[in-house]
């Protein structure tokens, strides 16, 4: 047999950067972020609007959503098929969607047809037709897609945790994209009233990324500074959680094999000064394949394929969950396990365990924004948001200075803290007969519900 040839060197990771834009303010509200990135010959151009689910008209929740859904099926200029054909003729693809704080529509397209799909996205954006037979398409598409989230387990583990998250009359209770009483009511006039009142420059961000052709930044500018400012700003507020302590919740799905957990918590946000701390530590814990959850659950135990705990931003305040799919015989043992792993005053972190985390979290991003669509999309979160177009290098900054005593100490502030108050939020879809006796054996305070869609 030949030696064993030697392993290879394993270089050290390069100082990788998000890149930084190029911004243009426009006389009417709107600014321009500019990401040049040579060798990216797909455009993305994506707009950034700012208008917040809260500026819904209360009943009319989903009309953001149906705004966006709509808003390519036809323009005042190129009624129905005549913008599809529009689209078609340069190549571009067209996508959007109307997310908590901000409304974002953009379309890819090839270097050479850049400035052909400004124009594009500028006709989408401003003149949409709106017909009454596309709206009441995408109408009955809601409420197609309400129904099979009732035969969902997963999906109404998420929607019951959502409505145990919140305070009564928050928006945040209610879908996204609305509700089973709302959405009926919606009239094709309600989606362009709404459209007319938001959609508008004042406070918006145009989003270019890819191998800028020249003179793409000034006619950007041309196009989009055309569009008359209205004075109007979004009402968007930071929402209210609960904060009392709460019960265990299940949703009753008589003889399923499988019951899904959803765990919540309200946390502070991007100005947290522990976020990053709080972001290694989430990985470690559950963000990771080898995480704590994931090899004492699916490794040790076998309870179910696989346990995800993550750590999000919003505009105001932040959001830790947890979801998995455990055997019903199980869900009991899982869920108090899951518990169980939380409490890292019994268990700190170790220096290995977050090492990993640093490393995945940080060298993970160049594989994350490798392409102008990533960068743009990234970008338009940021914006919707409010942050800095910096904010991504600040947070790496904080990652790789963190310390296992650091994230164990944000993680037990918050987390762990809420853990033993009761106040963390959690939810089982499953067979309530098998599941609840077992919860109640264990201590565990349970209330069966029944969320409303």
């Amino acid at each position: 047999m030949s030696p064993q040839a030697p392993r290879p060197q394993v270089d050290p990771t390069s100082d990788w950067r998000f890149p930084l834009p190029r911004v243009t303010r426009l006389d009417n509200g709107m600014s321009i972020w500019a990401y040049d990135l040579p060798g990216q010959y797909v455009i993305t151009a994506e707009i950034a609007l700012d208008v917040a689910l809260t500026d819904e008209p209360v009943g009319g929740e989903g009309v953001a959503r149906l705004a966006v859904h709509c808003c390519d099926e036809g323009s005042l200029a190129h009624p129905g098929e005549a913008l599809a054909r529009r689209i078609e003729d340069i190549g571009a693809l067209f996508d959007g969607s109307a997310g908590w704080w901000g409304t974002r529509c953009g379309v890819e397209v090839a270097a050479p047809y850049a400035h052909a799909g400004l124009e594009l996205l500028d006709e989408i954006v401003r003149t949409p037709a709106y017909a009454d037979a596309d709206v009441a398409r995408h109408k009955a598409l809601r409420l197609t897609e309400i129904a099979q989230q009732r035969a969902n387990s997963a999906a109404m583990a998420a929607i019951g945790l959502a409505q145990r998250t919140w305070v009564v009359g928050s928006r945040q209770r209610l879908a996204a994209a609305g509700t089973s009483e709302s959405v009926p009511t919606i009239t094709a006039e309600d989606v362009r009233a709404f459209h007319d009142r938001w959609w508008r420059p004042d406070g918006a961000v145009l989003i270019l990324a890819g191998a800028l052709p020249e003179g793409l930044v000034e006619h950007a500018a041309e196009v989009f500074g055309a569009w008359p400012a209205t004075g109007v700003r979004s009402g968007a507020r930071a929402p209210s959680p609960e904060t009392e302590p709460c019960p265990t919740y299940v949703i009753d799905r008589p003889d399923a094999v499988a019951a899904d957990l959803r765990v919540g918590l309200v946390v502070p946000g991007r100005a947290w000064p522990d976020w990053a701390p709080m972001q290694v530590a989430t990985g470690a814990v559950g963000g990771l394949f080898g995480s704590r959850l994931n090899m004492e659950l699916r490794e040790r135990r076998g309870y179910t394929y696989g346990v995800q705990a993550g750590l999000a931003a919003g505009r105001f305040n932040g959001s830790f969950t947890i979801q998995a799919s455990f055997r019903t015989e199980v869900a009991a043992r899982a869920f108090r396990g899951v518990f169980e792993l939380l409490d890292l005053s019994r268990a700190p972190l170790g220096r290995s365990e977050v090492d990993d985390a640093i490393r995945y979290l940080v060298g993970v991003a160049p594989l994350r924004y490798d392409t102008a669509d990533a960068i743009a999309g990234q970008a338009g979160v940021l914006a919707s948001h409010r942050v800095d177009p910096d904010w991504v290098n600040v947070l790496h900054d904080g990652l790789a200075t963190t310390d296992a005593a650091h994230a164990t100490a944000a993680f037990e502030g918050t987390v762990g803290r809420a853990t033993h108050e009761g106040k963390m939020r959690a939810v089982l879809c499953g067979d309530a007969s098998r599941i609840v006796p077992e919860l109640r054996g264990d201590g565990f305070q349970v209330e069966v519900i029944d969320p409303v869609l």
